[in-house]
C-alpha cells in the first residue's frame, strides 16, 4: 500500500527464526498475550512493532523498556557545549539558516575534532518539524527530525544508515555500536507521507549528548573520524 504506515505482518515461524527459538515459543508467547498478535482464520500472525515491544519488555540488563546497554565505545564519554548564535548553513543548492545551537571538541583515538549541533525547522513528512543536525566541522553527518506530538513529547528520530549506506530495516540486527540507544522504527513518531519505515534513534530535544554518539558512528562509518 503506497504511503501506508501499517506495520509489517509476520508468521509465527518468521517470528520464531528471528528470534532463533523454536515455533511452539512462539505460539505460546501468543496465546498467553506475552506477544502480542492476532488470528486470520485461526491462524496466529504477529507485527515487526509487536516483537520491538516484545524485546523492550524481556530486556534485563536495563530497567528501561527500550534502551540497550553494550560497553562504551570510543567517544562515548560525556561531553561538554558550548552554546552558540544565530549561523547559516551553505548547502549546494540552497543556503538554510539555522537559529543557534552548541559546539565541542571531542577527542578520538588520539584526534581532536569539532563538532557543531544546529537548530532550525523545516518541513517533512508533510508538515512544517523541528530540524537538528549534527556537523563534524563543515560536513553534516546526521539530521533529526520532530515527532508529530514534538511540542508536547519533545521527542526527535534519526534514521539509522549502515555501513554500506543502506536504512537499518525493522527486523534486523541493531548494530552493536547502536544497543545502548533507544531504537524505534522512525514512523513511530514521524507520521506523514513517505515518512520512512525503517529504524531511527529516538532522542530528546534535549540530550545533546545521544545526538553527538550518534553522529560520531555515523562518521566512523563514513570515514570521516
Amino acid at each position: 500500500m503506497v504511503g501506508s504506515n501499517l506495520p509489517s505482518v509476520l508468521t509465527p515461524q518468521e517470528v520464531a527464526e528471528y528470534l532463533k527459538v523454536d515455533i511452539q515459543i512462539v505460539l505460546m508467547e501468543l496465546e498467553n498475550g506475552k506477544l502480542l498478535g492476532f488470528k486470520v482464520g485461526g491462524d496466529w500472525r504477529s507485527t515487526d512493532i509487536a516483537i520491538l515491544d516484545y524485546i523492550g519488555k524481556n530486556e534485563t540488563s536495563s530497567g528501561i523498556r527500550g534502551l540497550y546497554t553494550v560497553e562504551q565505545f570510543d567517544g562515548n564519554d560525556v561531553s561538554s557545549f558550548k552554546k552558540i548564535p544565530p549561523f547559516e548553513y551553505r548547502w549546494p543548492a540552497s543556503t538554510e539558516q539555522f537559529e543557534g545551537g552548541y559546539e565541542t571538541e571531542k577527542l578520538i583515538s588520539g584526534h581532536s575534532y569539532s563538532f557543531k549541533i544546529g537548530f532550525t525547522n523545516r518541513e517533512a513528512a508533510g508538515q512544517l518539524r523541528r530540524r537538528i543536525i549534527v556537523w563534524r566541522d563543515n560536513w553534516p553527518l546526521v539530521e533529526f527530525a520532530g515527532s508529530n506530538d514534538y511540542t508536547s513529547d519533545g521527542l526527535l528520530a534519526s534514521i539509522i544508515k549502515l555501513r554500506n549506506g543502506k536504512q537499518l530495516r525493522p527486523l534486523e540486527k541493531i548494530p552493536d555500536e547502536y544497543r545502548n540507544f533507544r531504537i524505534a522504527k522512525y514512523d513511530s513518531i514521524i507520521k506523514g507521507p513517505y515518512a520512512s519505515r525503517n529504524m531511527a534513534v529516538i532522542v530528546n530535544k534535549d540530550d545533546l549528548q545521544a545526538m553527538l554518539r550518534h553522529a560520531i558512528i555515523r562518521g566512523k562509518w563514513k570515514n570521516l573520524i
